[in-house]
């Protein structure tokens, strides 16, 4: 029996042989993730994931071009990763149970002035559970963002942070352990932060735009690739489990 999605094909009654995903059914799928499709779609889906490697939007460009997919202006790359960020925001993990969500904020700059980026790690596999983007640091901004955590976790997990006041009266809300912690499990989140500036760096760590859309999109989708398809160096695969890479790319936008 055969599945378009990763299903398996009954050898022998014993044996189950993994079946990788058609082509067509796997850009089929992708079409439906972008507005417009005067561009193929394997090149939109390539040039995402071309940029989050990395590069500039013009060394994308370029590297599109040398790639022989198709000649866009950068400018579109941007809009399409985009569309593929606005789709992912209720798919960046599965739901279940976490014994601890590590829990800390960021500083980025915008066109705009400072922004937050608060972010949640699940310690037993580094996985970010979730992102948020908000113009304040407040109570109320960290009880919106735990309000999201808790989407993903059967249960009550506990609550890590560096001691932030603002995460006292949301963790009672919510009826959340809440503990201070310096080292161990915290270095998780620190490391995650590093990788996300990391990527920053290339256009200096500053956003050229106003909009928090814009910037929960591009942080939402760094997430599920990170997730998902960039291998972690301490485990050899990634966070959520499987091979990575562009195939499992594919596979998650189909």
């Amino acid at each position: 029996m055969n599945n378009c999605k990763g299903g398996f094909v009954h050898a022998t009654r014993t044996r189950r042989v993994p079946v990788h995903p058609s082509p067509i059914c796997v850009w089929g799928a992708v079409k439906k993730a972008f507005l417009r499709n005067k561009k193929p779609p394997e090149a939109k889906v390539s040039a995402c994931y071309l940029y989050l490697q990395g590069p500039s939007l013009r060394q994308t460009q370029r590297l599109l071009k040398d790639l022989e997919l198709e000649v866009v202006a950068h400018s579109a790359i941007w809009y399409w990763f985009q569309q593929v960020g606005a789709q992912m925001s209720d798919t960046l993990v599965k739901r279940k149970r976490r014994r601890c969500l590590v829990v800390d904020e960021t500083k980025i700059r915008t066109k705009d002035g400072w922004i937050y980026v608060f972010a949640a790690v699940d310690p037993e596999n580094r996985e970010v559970v979730s992102v948020l983007a908000t113009r304040y640091r407040e109570s109320v901004d960290a009880l919106k963002f735990l309000k999201h955590c808790l989407r993903y976790c059967k249960g009550k997990p506990i609550i890590a942070t560096d001691g932030g006041p603002w995460y006292r009266w949301p963790t009672r809300r919510l009826g959340l352990k809440h503990i201070v912690m310096c080292g161990g499990e915290r270095n998780y989140i620190e490391r995650w932060f590093e990788t996300f500036k990391d990527r920053l760096r290339v256009f200096d760590c500053y956003f050229p735009t106003q909009r928090l859309e814009t910037i929960q999109n591009f942080a939402v989708i760094f997430c599920f690739w990170y997730n998902r398809c960039r291998q972690h160096m301490s485990f050899g695969w990634p966070p959520a489990g499987g091979k990575g890479g562009f195939k499992t790319w594919l596979e998650v936008l189909s």
